[in-house]
């Protein structure tokens, strides 16, 4: 039944979301739904934000616009970061990633493969380890709540470089938080290298670039030189998401008149 009643919230959304304003009755109808159950339906969500009354009948509502603009940003970074991803790994030869947060998990949302292959194939949208890995020991040292999160749950042990005391752990992040860099010393993979960078807007993260690379080639003067082009990729892509920032607080803008009109 609560399976039922959330298919017709989407549903409903959807609708909405394609159309424009819809009345009871024009929501009821498209959707095969009871009037009295449509009608029940509606009133809650607008309780909710989900939808909002308008003269013309119901609309989408402000959390909703919320939270498609949260989905757009997130969508747009993948686009944004793709031309810089795809210099950076032509130029350092080295599987490069774009991390990004969902909910409190870290994933890879993009990937291009180097020239210096390695042996280990993650796939997109799997969490990773966020005590082991160099993105996710990032998202954990610049997000509290990721941190926090992290904190509460049990660390294990992938290699017998896997750092599994938390305040050994606790002491690193500190690092990365003021370093804005974070490295996995075969933490996660015997004989692989992690190097993170931040991507940020408005001084919080949104994503991360993440290099992979076996540590038989990865010198420690190659590691300084991988870092610096991180740091500069990393910072092309702010710039690049920050012009992308007035179309967008137009949309919310627009969309907020709609709503509330």
């Amino acid at each position: 039944m609560q399976i039922q009643r959330l298919k017709r919230i989407f549903d409903i959304l959807g609708r909405l979301a394609s159309v424009g304003p819809q009345t009871v009755t024009q929501v009821s109808h498209s959707l095969s739904l009871p009037v009295s159950s449509t009608h029940d339906l509606l009133k809650a969500m607008a309780r909710g934000g989900m939808v909002s009354s308008t003269s013309d009948g119901y609309d989408v509502g402000p959390a909703t616009a919320r939270l498609s603009f949260k989905v757009q940003e997130r969508l747009n970074i993948v686009n944004v970061a793709a031309p810089e991803l795809e210099k950076l790994q032509n130029k350092i030869g080295f599987d490069t990633y774009l991390a990004v947060r969902t909910g409190n998990d870290v994933i890879y949302a993009s990937r291009f493969q180097g020239q210096q292959r390695i042996n280990v194939h993650i796939p997109l949208g799997l969490p990773l380890y966020r005590h082991a890995t160099a993105a996710g020991k990032l998202f954990a040292a610049l997000n509290r709540e990721i941190r926090q999160d992290l904190m509460n749950g049990p660390l294990q042990r992938l290699t017998p470089q896997t750092r599994v005391d938390k305040q050994s752990l606790m002491r690193e992040l500190d690092w990365i938080r003021i370093e804005r860099m974070s490295i996995s010393r075969e933490e996660a993979v015997l004989g692989i290298i992690g190097l993170a960078a931040p991507i940020q807007r408005n001084g919080s993260i949104v994503g991360a670039i993440h290099v992979s690379a076996l540590r038989s080639i990865l010198s420690d003067q190659s590691l300084h030189e991988v870092s610096a082009e991180l740091r500069r990729s990393a910072s092309a892509i702010e710039k690049n998401l920050f012009s992308t920032v007035p179309s967008a607080e137009k949309d919310r803008r627009q969309q907020a008149a709609i709503v509330h009109t």
